[in-house]
């Protein structure tokens, strides 16, 4: 097994030392504990509720995709592969420049 298998990561160790200070800290240790816990759960909620410039730039090609075959429903497959391309090339080079 090799070293790198038995370390932690900085999130484990910083989790490793809130506990161990609960355990042994007491009233002290316990409020370490409590404010770790609480930052990893805020943290956890605000990535989960923020969205980030690459999901803007997802949805608004989602929706220049969709709007292009509402507004062109006989266009042919080709016309439509053609179009999801341009965007999807559009889309890539965006996200790249981030």
């Amino acid at each position: 097994m090799a070293d790198n298998e038995l370390r932690l990561s900085t999130f484990g160790l910083l989790e490793q030392i809130a506990i161990l200070g609960f355990i042994n800290g007491g009233e002290t240790g316990k409020n370490l504990y409590k404010a770790f816990v609480t930052g990893r759960i805020g943290y956890e909620v605000y990535k989960r509720v923020s969205v980030t410039k690459a999901d803007l730039l997802r949805y608004q090609t989602i929706l220049k995709v969709s709007e292009y075959c509402q507004k062109n429903p006989k266009a042919s497959e080709a016309q439509k592969k053609a179009m999801l391309e341009k965007e999807i090339k559009a889309f890539a080079e965006q996200v790249a420049q981030l």
